[in-house]
């Protein structure tokens, strides 16, 4: 007999295996249109093609972690979950219980146009998808002069508050109701929404943070705006989202600093001093489903004879724990959290290490701060490949000696100067074969003229 996860058991004895409390409601997928019929829109919906929203039924990563919480939950997992990821197909009643390849096109496109356009607000307690949807084919955004040729509009101050998308992107364990993603929260409570920041101003924006205004046009017909959306919905996935904008957002969103002594004699003790600053994220980091995502930072001191005299590596993440304070466990057993160390937005977290400075020249060290989607083991079981992003670093030297560090000192301007003799050989041999190809020319061009 199969075992079903203990936080499970009083959910499915309260709600049975298929019934799931989510704040959707019941509509045909007939009354969505599929994202082929977007075509006025077209510069936006190549924008969220690559997206993770239009990727949610499908991402690789996803499928996996969802097959191995129905299996230790007996299916009661799999409609909480897809009520966020294929929202229409649950409305209509499509999931759980159909292939995706077998949806209607409309269904299979996740979080698609159609449906983010059609919602018109909250139901109930802001999470778990907690939705109000009027499919009636009124499209409805920020803009409150918006006219079209096909469809009716409407404007929706909601689409550009923070809860419109805290709606899916805050998560509550539906047997016992703990917190399991808190990204909305996060915000809440942190200084971007004291300053009026929301996350379409993040997300939804060219570039890291906020690019306010973006002007351009909503519709290829449209009127210039002042300031449209982008619908990239950038964030860390690198692996399976846009890599470029998901690299460049990772790379913003954080900074690592060193401090330690310049000089230390050789067998006395090296301290260093890391820091961590969130600058660059409205939320903690990292966020979502943080006992997937993987952040950590790394350590090393190298000799110059290329001896390592530390590595140490320190991860920030969520441990979850069950009723009886097991931990750490999956997300579907869990009543609690043990630990949780990530970093919350404008703050900063330090760590202390030390080593016995060696040799008789400078040490090298290293702080990296890198990130993953997903585990090494995870992404291969779920046969897609991952790749490690590195967020912020920082280096520095510590000599044996304030005669060595002068003597490094001198070796780098003498490193430098050797470069900047070579470049400007390389300038003037460049020069030197340009004057001669163009001598060349000037030779033929003469002696056809005769």
């Amino acid at each position: 007999m199969r075992r079903v996860a203990p936080a499970f058991l009083v959910f499915v004895l309260t709600f049975g295996i298929a019934g799931v409390v989510l704040g959707l409601p019941e509509i045909p997928s007939s009354s969505f249109q599929s994202s082929d019929g977007c075509g006025c829109h077209a510069a936006l919906l190549e924008q969220w093609r690559p997206s993770m929203h239009a990727k949610a039924l499908s991402d690789p990563l996803y499928r996996y972690k969802l097959g191995e919480a129905n299996e230790a939950t007996d299916g009661a997992l799999g409609p909480f979950c897809e009520g966020c990821h294929g929202p229409v197909a649950v409305m209509a009643g499509e999931l759980p219980g159909t292939e995706i390849a077998d949806l209607p096109d409309v269904s299979a496109e996740a979080i698609t146009c159609d449906f983010c356009h059609q919602v018109t607000g909250t139901d109930g307690p802001l999470g778990n998808t907690s939705v109000l949807v009027d499919a009636d084919g009124t499209k409805r955004a920020q803009f409150d002069d918006a006219v079209s040729p096909v469809h009716e509009t409407e404007f929706s101050a909601f689409h550009q508050s923070a809860e419109f998308c805290g709606n899916c992107h805050n998560v509550d364990h539906p047997g016992n109701g703990m917190h399991l993603e808190m990204t909305y929260t996060e915000w809440k409570e942190g200084p971007y929404a004291e300053q009026g920041i929301v996350c379409q101003d993040c997300h939804m924006t060219p570039g890291p943070g906020v690019t306010k205004p973006n002007a351009g046009k909503a519709a290829g017909t449209g009127p210039d705006r002042e300031h449209i959306y982008t619908m990239t919905f950038a964030g860390g996935n690198v692996g399976l989202g846009d890599a470029d904008l998901a690299q460049e957002r990772l790379e913003a969103a954080a900074t690592v600093e060193l401090a330690m002594p310049e000089i230390v004699a050789s067998g006395q003790t090296v301290d260093v001093t890391t820091t961590i600053t969130n600058v660059g994220a409205g939320h903690y980091i990292p966020t979502g489903l943080t006992e997937v995502r993987q952040m950590w930072l790394e350590v090393v001191a190298t000799a110059d004879n290329g001896d390592e005299l530390l590595r140490e590596r320190r991860d920030f993440g969520t441990v979850l724990k069950d009723a009886e304070g097991k931990y750490p466990v999956d997300l579907w057993d869990a009543a609690g959290i043990q630990s949780d160390d990530r970093i919350p937005p404008q703050e900063s977290t330090t760590n202390e290490y030390s080593f016995a400075m060696a040799g008789d020249g400078g040490v090298t060290v290293s702080a990296t701060l890198y990130y993953r989607s997903a585990s090494e083991e995870m992404a291969e079981k779920a046969g897609v490949e991952i790749p490690t992003t590195t967020m912020a670093s920082a280096e520095a030297l510590v000599f044996v000696s304030e005669e060595e560090q002068a003597a490094a000192r001198v070796a780098s301007d003498d490193d430098d100067d050797a470069e900047a003799v070579g470049l400007e050989v390389w300038v003037i041999a460049l020069i030197f074969v340009v004057l001669v190809v163009a001598g060349v020319q000037f030779v033929r061009r003469a002696r056809k003229r005769r």
